[in-house]
């Protein structure tokens, strides 16, 4: 016998079961991790600030190339078949922002957002993370949405993608 229940019920129960799956994953992940070996970077000596310096841009870069990809994979490249969301494809910089080189002067530049840094410097760059279109010859970055965005912005409408001759 079945029972109709209420849709914000079966919300709920919907979120708590993806959350369980989630920390499960992780959790699996963890193990994974801790099996092959891998142990976290030590951290820099007390009192020695170009170290501590040194350990925290590295953090910082990482992340941002981390971000970068998952920004990528989630709005511009899901499939993955730019290789946009392989994180080492990525150069990040200290200011927690990554630019991935796509050939011919043209640019991704990624910016996290104001959301993720809360700094003076980020505010004017918007609140969202995004991702622009820089050539190397202009001035003006043009906000790239969609991966048919990038190829339409890139001029990749005249590829003959059958493959026949012109």
């Amino acid at each position: 016998m079945f029972r109709l229940i209420r849709t914000s019920t079966w919300t709920a129960t919907r979120r708590r079961l993806d959350a369980t799956e989630y920390e499960l994953a992780a959790a699996n992940l963890l193990l994974a991790v801790q099996d092959a070996g891998w142990t976290p970077p030590e951290p820099p000596a007390d009192g020695d600030l170009a170290a501590v310096l040194r350990h925290v841009d590295g953090g910082v870069r990482e992340e941002a190339e981390v971000r970068a990809a998952d920004h990528a994979e989630q709005h511009l490249d899901p499939t993955n078949s730019l290789g946009l969301a392989m994180a080492e494809r990525w150069t990040s910089y200290p200011d927690g922002t990554a630019v991935h080189y796509l050939g011919g002067g043209w640019w991704l530049h990624h910016h996290p957002g104001h959301a993720a840094f809360y700094t003076r410097r980020s505010a004017r760059d918007g609140g969202e993370a995004r991702t622009v279109l820089v050539h190397s010859g202009t001035r003006h970055p043009e906000e790239v949405r969609s991966l048919a965005g990038l190829l339409q912005m890139l001029g990749a409408f005249y590829i003959d993608y059958l493959g026949r001759p012109s």
